[in-house]
């Protein structure tokens, strides 16, 4: 649940508990899960734990905060996890800074995705959503659809034809409907005609609207198409003016990164933005992911640097230094 939404095995679940293996992907610093567990009397039925744990600069979970978030638990429902608890221990099990509650976007993905994999029905909207788009000519009626049951659609994008009927409808959906579909299908696999579509539809915004544009990059995080959003990054750069570009990369195309060409120009056009504290909050972000730190580490010794690039380091090199970093 940190930077996407992904399936974690119990496996690699109890690896990053233990701090054997790094949490892929932090967030702010901290490893988001969406934790289900059943009870034996009511299997159908899951509790579900949204979860948040502090990493160290590596990703790997701070244990002292695991542990106290156990005894946490303990002390509100018990030793006995299999019986309902009350709406106290469930209150009190709620108000800690371990569990949080995720963005409606979201929170509606997650739902969609626990009802596919566990062969439940989608949510009653999802139809109305597939009626909506299979009705050309219409696209103003969209008062009615719901959140969740476009989220039901782009978690079934591989179902009902669905990826080509969004594909058809994306170019002419209200922008109400586009900026909703486009912030779920960041956690979704894009096959190639969507890829094309969101990435042609990203292009034409790149000139008129930088923001807009940064939401159909975002949605590109999917893409099977990798070159697709390798040159859609490096447009969307030469293009950038604001942070909505910057953030769009960082948080959701990080993987990209990982290519050492693109992110010394990712770094270079933050550094020439003249803005001190934006390029110390990317670089903070960036290298807590345990996949791009020594690509980010690495940077700070490249003599191929820019100038800006070069004084972008030595002032974040300075604030390091400082004593209240110490």
């Amino acid at each position: 649940m940190g930077r996407q939404i992904h399936h974690i095995s119990n496996q690699d679940f109890y690896q990053m508990e233990v701090a054997k293996q790094p949490y892929p992907a932090p967030i702010q610093q901290h490893a988001r899960f969406a934790v289900c567990f059943w009870q034996k009397q009511q299997s159908t039925t899951p509790y579900i734990w949204f979860l948040q744990l502090p990493v160290n600069e590596q990703g790997f979970i701070n244990l002292a905060a695991r542990d106290q978030f156990i005894q946490l638990v303990i002390e509100a429902l018990g030793q006995e996890l299999n019986l309902k608890p009350s709406e106290e221990q469930q209150q009190a099990l709620a108000n800690n800074q371990y569990i949080y509650k995720p963005i409606e976007e979201k929170l509606a993905f997650f739902n969609a995705i626990y009802k596919r994999d566990t062969q439940l029905a989608p949510s009653e909207h999802y139809l109305a959503v597939r009626r909506y788009l299979q009705n050309d000519g219409e696209w103003g009626n969209w008062q009615s659809l719901a959140l969740q049951g476009i989220a039901d659609l782009v978690a079934r994008l591989d179902r009902d034809d669905n990826s080509k009927l969004l594909s058809q409808a994306f170019p002419h959906l209200p922008l109400e409907v586009a900026n909703k579909t486009l912030e779920l299908l960041e956690h979704a696999k894009l096959d190639q005609q969507l890829s094309h579509v969101i990435a042609s539809l990203h292009q034409q915004q790149l000139l008129s609207n930088e923001e807009l544009a940064s939401l159909y990059l975002r949605a590109l995080a999917g893409a099977s198409v990798k070159p697709l959003t390798h040159q859609a990054i490096k447009q969307q750069l030469a293009n950038a003016n604001s942070i909505h570009s910057f953030i769009a990369v960082a948080g959701r195309l990080w993987q990209s990164l990982s290519d050492p060409h693109l992110l010394k120009y990712f770094l270079e056009t933050i550094a020439d933005q003249n803005d001190p504290e934006l390029f110390q909050q990317i670089f903070a972000d960036l290298v807590f992911i345990p996949s791009l730190r020594s690509f980010v580490l690495a940077q700070l010794r490249d003599p191929n640097n820019s100038e800006a690039l070069q004084l972008s380091i030595a002032q974040l090199i300075k604030l390091y230094q400082s004593p209240k970093h110490h």
